[in-house]
């Protein structure tokens, strides 16, 4: 056996108040032999660095009390922190943002959600670098001892060491040129194209009729080409679309990969914006064809912003920020999607801010714990009885009072929160549940239903979540119900099925959402382990309306007794929804329809009132005229 300690590539501080993210970033960098220490907030970062024992920080942004920016600065105004390199991780994504990290001493930005092998590339590249600088000090001091030691030999000695040094240096010098590439396509970085833009700006001063143009590019798909086919090596798809770039460009631009799935072109001496603008349209054109990756065809979108440089430019930031202003403005506008930038569209980014302070107040929303469970009771067609509460979020507004799901969904969605406010819902309905089983013994088999978007079912998150819930509140898994979409369910096939097992070894039960609202629902039947059904109000909605149609009642009819029929032969129970009349009720009841729930039972309940409702239902159980 191999006793023998490893010895560590280097020793990285992780910096982040989201213990995922310091767990995540630790197992991947222990995995490839370094040392690391995980701390949540910026007081304690300093204290470790000041020990003197990193040789690299991974620093987030957003922090409660002392934020990344604060923190790198007190760390480059310490004397025994100042030399140690700081790469900030974070979701923030404007410019402005990474401008300021750059500004108070950080020597590298990487977008959250990271690219794992792009994390451990920078981060080898850091160490490496920082290593041969410490080497190269080493070998000085040698330099020096050795011209104290051993005068006789001065001349033997110096040569050695200095033909050391300069190996040394070459090494570090190729460290630097690796610095200053990308090293997944292996054009040129964000450092190197920022040179470049400085040398043209400093044309401009010196020859007033200069132009030169910068262009940003986009690819608005790569998140969900990543998503939809895992399988594909996204390193393998940014280097085919740089090749597939440069192949539309003059020898004398140069293309530079800035971040994540964004390039930037420098094209020199531009006499016509519209040969800037014909050339972007070329390599639109280009992705015209689906590029073909292990077999694959994916088809990539290219947005593109296009600024002309000349003498009322003076730094790149302000380049770069009016290019990605007319980037993202091309985002929005069919066709082309190809913009030159133009000084009114100042207009749109204020309201670009605006949009943001609705995004801001999500954030906090979800500190403040603004999100509220209200609950649509379902009920037992059988006897009447309260079975379930499906818990409906909505959003209690200090400014804007109860807002609805569809006012703030999306935007959740495209923040990437809809997770944590997932977690909050589920949480607040088993707390409440617990409280309504506790204050009457009749409620004990009373349960809780809780839709799981596709963010949630197939976050790493979940199951530790409902584990840490069951033990927390002491509430037992047959008394949640996690109702989920075929389209959830569809998106991937094979990872919803473990998630599912995992949550029926828990006796959590399965409920197939909106059935009969799509195409694929008696797939989802077979393929997945579902303990009910529960059929879209667009089945019954054609039932006893004002405007009787009688065929239109007959198929759906027809249709209901078939799914009910399927279910129980599955030993499935059914539910239905939408239920808003007393002859929908009874003809569900009289086809075999296990539950049921709709306005007709109950509107939606605020939490207060849910008892209430449990109350008058336990005394009027045979009862729905007064409900």
């Amino acid at each position: 056996m191999n006793t023998q300690v490893e010895k560590s590539q280097g020793n990285i501080l992780i910096v982040d108040d989201t213990p995922d993210n310091l767990d995540l970033l630790a197992a991947i960098l222990k995995k490839r032999g370094y040392q690391t220490q995980c701390v949540d907030n910026g007081a304690e970062a300093i204290e470790v660095a000041q020990s003197q024992w990193a040789e690299l920080i991974l620093l987030d942004i957003q922090m409660p009390e002392m934020d990344g920016y604060e923190v790198c600065q007190q760390l480059k105004a310490d004397a025994l922190t100042k030399e140690i390199p700081v790469i900030f991780i974070s979701a923030l994504n404007n410019f402005t943002d990474k401008k300021k990290a750059f500004k108070v001493g950080g020597i590298d930005y990487i977008n959250k959600p990271f690219e794992i092998k792009e994390v451990v590339v920078r981060v080898a590249n850091q160490i490496a670098i920082a290593k041969s600088k410490r080497q190269i000090v080493e070998l000085n001091n040698q330099l020096e001892q050795k011209v104290q030691e051993r005068t006789a030999d001065l001349e033997k000695s110096n040569q050695q060491l200095k033909d050391e040094i300069n190996r040394r240096q070459q090494a570090q010098d190729r460290l630097l040129k690796m610095a200053l590439n990308d090293p997944i396509t292996g054009y040129a970085n964000r450092n190197s194209f920022i040179s470049r833009l400085k040398k043209a700006l400093r044309d401009t001063e010196v020859i007033p009729s200069y132009f030169f143009a910068v262009i940003l590019l986009e690819c608005d798909r790569f998140r969900n080409i990543k998503r939809t086919l895992s399988h594909i090596d996204s390193n393998q798809l940014l280097m085919a679309i740089a090749h597939t770039i440069d192949s539309c460009l003059p020898e004398t631009a140069l293309l530079s990969r800035l971040e994540g799935e964004e390039f930037g072109i420098f094209l020199d001496s531009i006499s016509d914006v519209k040969d800037v603008v014909a050339m972007v349209r070329a390599i639109q054109e280009k992705f015209n064809q689906p590029l073909i990756i292990k077999q694959c065809k994916i088809l990539v979108n290219i947005n593109a912003g296009i600024v002309i440089g000349n003498q009322d430019y003076r730094d790149p930031d302000r380049l770069f920020n009016d290019a990605d202003i007319a980037m993202q403005q091309a985002k929005e506008q069919d066709g082309d999607r190809i913009l030159v930038f133009q000084p009114d569209m100042y207009i749109q980014l204020q309201e670009d801010v605006e949009s943001s302070k609705h995004e801001i107040a999500l954030k906090q929303a979800i500190k403040r714990q603004e999100f509220v469970n209200h609950y649509l009771p379902s009920i037992s067609l059988k006897d009447h009885s309260a079975v379930e509460l499906e818990a409906l979020v909505r959003w209690h507004s200090p400014k804007k009072g109860i807002v609805l799901p569809v006012d703030f969904i999306d935007r959740a969605e495209a923040m990437g929160l809809m997770n944590a406010i997932g977690n909050l819902v589920l949480k607040q309905a088993c707390q409440d549940l617990q409280k309504w089983h506790q204050n009457h013994q009749d409620w004990n088999d009373l349960s809780i239903c809780i839709n799981l978007s596709a963010k949630q079912l197939f976050h790493q998150s979940l199951i530790p979540k409902v584990d840490m819930i069951l033990r927390k509140i002491k509430i037992q898994g047959r008394h949640i119900k996690f109702d989920i979409s075929e389209t959830v369910a569809l998106e991937n096939p094979k990872m919803t099925l473990q998630v599912l097992q995992q949550l029926k070894k828990r006796q959590i039960r399965l409920c197939l959402d909106n059935f009969g609202s799509g195409y694929s629902s008696l797939t989802c039947l077979h393929q997945f382990p579902f303990d009910e059904i529960k059929i879209d109000r667009s089945v019954i909605a054609n039932i006893a309306q004002a405007n009787l149609n009688l065929e239109n009642e007959k198929y759906a009819t027809l249709l209901l007794e078939q799914i009910i029929n399927i279910a129980h032969q599955m030993n499935m129970l059914v539910s239905a929804t939408g239920i808003e009349n007393s002859y929908q009720l009874n003809l569900l009841k009289n086809l075999g329809c296990d539950r049921g729930q709709g306005y007709f039972i109950s509107k939606l309940l605020k939490p207060e009132s849910v008892e209430k409702f449990l109350l008058w239902s336990t005394d009027n159980i045979h009862d729905l005229k007064t409900i």
